[in-house]
């Protein structure tokens, strides 16, 4: 069931509940699951920069009369003795934005409040008072740390290990007695994590003989026999039952490829750990003295891997492994759509209803940090207020499912094309219904989905309003497959351009092959020095993302591979009916792609691209990611009556008076309405064009309203 906080002053946890029951328990009469949507957009803020000056500590050199080994009184009450003087933590000011260079050396800690169970056998593992922290404000004594002696007794050494004096934790770093200091550091969590260079997690599960340390060689090796393999799904659920693996989402995501785990061992294991090296004789477990030290995009990969295999050889285990793979999954296995060995692993769906999803599993004080996370693992730029949401004892589910709406993230909205119904949770519903045919031209393909969002959308109570270039899709193209021949002097993109100028395909088409020689001359990675085949490209870690060049390998392609090419023209809304010169061109699924008899018949109706972009260049916040939208579409013209002109105009006399752009858009009448069909790639020069607003329609069943009385 649903249910708020004691206090009655939070979000509702409704994350279970499915979405018809959360419409229903709404006071109001006649209420959609979209007016709560559009009430909980009121709350929408941009996020501040917090991150400018980041507090951090560092271990002071020389000894300081401030410490004065007494008994002292914890601010959560416990009274602890210190029988040797302790260690000084001095605090410095880092500016990891503006000074990549300086401001970015330090140890980013994650770690757990609480003990774990490893650390309650252990007396030492609960004492305090070893380390006292310089106090922010000039003349007060120093204070015994809030953070277990063991936990910072890892971090030294770590630290020293790596030769980097400078630390960020925390519960030492964040003011936590300033509530609003917590909630925008809560808000910038994700930027201490992913700025870091050298962010750690510090797991408690203990590695005590030499078989479970060959278990995590065999795994990382990715040679595990036959009879070893149930010992290492028992080490793996043991390894991920770690408490750290309960709360820490946001830390291990962000930091991406940097994070390292540490998993301490115990002293008899020290030298054959020293001694396991990988196939460049590089040591595979680290040298830091009593600690295992795995990259955790390397742990999560294999772990992975061995759990989607293992459970289909050994149905009896899927409990486990699916235990394993929620908590410690990697998102690039577990989201490709065929897990079969040897296939090639493509992905077409949205990581963010996984994370939602994710997040939702872990175990957080407050329910609306939740959304401040989810913001931050997902690169959300648009943010809810919490405190508004608390006060007004919004529900959570909705405020996620406006959070995703609100930064841009697309669901399917064709009716024939409905999954989700008000039947489903949240999260399955965003699973159904998020858009699933992505076709990424890169390696990297969840990156590249995770930019493919609407650009400023807005919500209305019609449906999705936003930007972007409509094209009218044309001529059909069926080239043969380009073999790569050493004595051609030209690029496949630069043959199609000369095929296209001199009437290989009917017509000549001069502008986009203009454009195209165009764009070749100026870009700097021009395609005759980049051949490629199968689909992939080798540049993926070599160049930065440019959304052009990314289309330009995918044209390339379909041209290696023979795809279907369909050629488009910009649509004016103001006079659809006039037709422009070609100047994009999109790229199939495959050659049979597109009927020819159905889109060159009479009475056909046309087939239409929404592209909308907004560069790296143009991104005005830092961490903001670039977005772009390319979607075959459906679409449904405003109806254009004379008797309707005169209300039109009164509308735009009544925008006049309104204050606020989002009310303005929000309100724009005779927008066009798009029906998603599916994503479509391809390469387009939109030149002068400027993106005109058109409006998505929401899903049936976001419009139903409740059948109570």
């Amino acid at each position: 069931m649903s249910k708020k906080d004691d206090d009655h002053n939070a979000v509702v946890q409704d994350t279970a509940d499915p979405l018809g029951q959360i419409r229903d328990a709404s006071n109001a009469s006649e209420k959609s699951i979209v007016s709560a949507v559009l009430d909980i957009q009121r709350h929408a803020i941009t996020r501040n920069n917090w991150i400018k000056s980041l507090e951090c500590l560092y271990l002071a050199t020389g000894r300081d009369s401030e410490p004065t080994g007494k008994r002292q009184r914890l601010t959560n009450g416990e009274s602890v003795a210190s029988f040797y003087t302790p260690e000084l933590l001095r605090r410095t000011y880092l500016d990891p934005v503006s000074d990549p260079e300086r401001g970015r050396e330090y140890v980013a800690v994650s770690y757990t409040w609480d003990f774990s169970e490893e650390e309650e056998e252990q007396d030492s593992g609960r004492n305090f008072g070893g380390y006292y922290v310089e106090s922010r404000k000039t003349g007060e004594l120093a204070q015994p740390s809030n953070v277990r002696d063991v936990v910072w007794g890892r971090v030294l050494r770590y630290a020293a290990h790596v030769k980097c004096n400078t630390i960020w934790i925390d519960r030492e770093c964040v003011d936590q007695d300033n509530a609003r200091e917590k909630e925008t550091a809560i808000q910038n969590m994700h930027l201490v994590y992913s700025l870091s260079r050298r962010p750690i997690a510090l797991l408690t599960h203990v590695i005590q003989t030499t078989e479970e340390l060959d278990l995590i060689v065999s795994l990382l090796f990715g040679d595990l026999r036959e009879d070893m393999e149930a010992a290492a799904l028992d080490l793996l659920d043991k390894i991920t039952s770690d408490l750290w693996w309960q709360r820490a989402f946001q830390e291990d995501y962000r930091a991406s490829t940097r994070m390292m785990l540490l998993i301490p061992h115990t002293s008899n294991l020290e030298h054959r750990k020293q001694a396991t090296r990988d196939v460049s004789s590089r040591p595979l477990l680290g040298t830091l003295p009593g600690e295992i030290c795995i990259k955790s995009t390397d742990f999560r990969a294999f772990a992975t891997q061995f759990c989607l295999l293992y459970k289909q050889r050994k149905p009896e285990k899927e409990a486990i492994c699916n235990r394993i793979l929620t908590t410690a999954g990697k998102y690039n296995v577990l989201l490709q759509d065929n897990h079969s060995p040897g296939a090639y692993n493509s992905i077409s769906r949205s990581m963010t209803p996984t994370i939602l999803a994710d997040i939702s599993r872990r175990g957080i004080l407050a329910e609306s940090d939740r959304l401040a996370i989810a913001a931050n693992c997902c690169g959300f730029t648009i943010r809810l207020d919490t405190t508004a949401l608390n006060k007004r004892g919004r529900s959570l589910s909705l405020s996620m499912l406006t959070l995703c709406l609100l930064n841009g993230e697309i669901i399917e909205n064709h009716p024939q094309r409905s999954r989700g119904t008000l039947k489903d949770s949240i999260f399955t519903y965003l699973m159904k219904q998020s858009l699933r045919s992505f076709r990424p031209p890169v390696d990297e393909a969840l990156t590249f989905i995770k930019s493919c969002r609407f650009v400023d959308p807005v919500l209305t109570q019609t449906g999705i309003q936003t930007r972007g270039i409509l094209w009218r899709l044309g001529k059909i193209i069926r080239p043969r497959p380009l073999k790569h021949d050493k004595y051609c002097t030209l690029s496949p993109l630069e043959t199609l351009a000369t095929d296209l100028e001199y009437r290989k395909y009917g017509s000549p088409y001069t502008e986009l092959a203009a454009n195209l020689l165009a764009w070749i001359q100026e870009s700097s990675a021009t395609s005759r020095r980049h051949h490629r085949y199968g689909g992939r490209s080798p540049l993926v870690h070599a160049r930065p993302f440019v959304w052009r060049t990314w289309m330009a390998y995918e044209v390339e392609a379909a041209l290696l591979e023979g795809k279907c090419l369909r050629l488009a023209a910009v649509v004016d809304p103001g006079s659809p009916e006039d037709y422009a010169p070609y100047t994009a061109i999109f790229v199939g699924e495959d050659v049979d792609d597109w009927d020819e008899g159905e889109a060159n018949a009479e009475n056909s109706k046309p087939s239409y691209v929404f592209t909308a972009m907004r560069p790296t260049k143009e991104l005005a916040r830092f961490g903001e990611i670039p977005k772009h939208v390319s979607l075959e579409v459906e679409l449904e013209w405003p109806e254009r009556k004379r008797e309707q002109e005169n209300q039109v105009e009164q509308d735009k006399k009544a925008l006049s008076q309104v204050e606020g752009v989002e009310e303005k858009r929000s309100r724009e009448p005779g927008l066009p309405k798009l029906y998603i069909k599916r994503w479509l790639n391809g390469l387009s020069f939109g030149g002068s064009h400027s993106q005109q607003p058109v409006l998505f329609p929401w899903p049936a069943e976001l419009l139903a309203t409740s059948s109570k009385n």
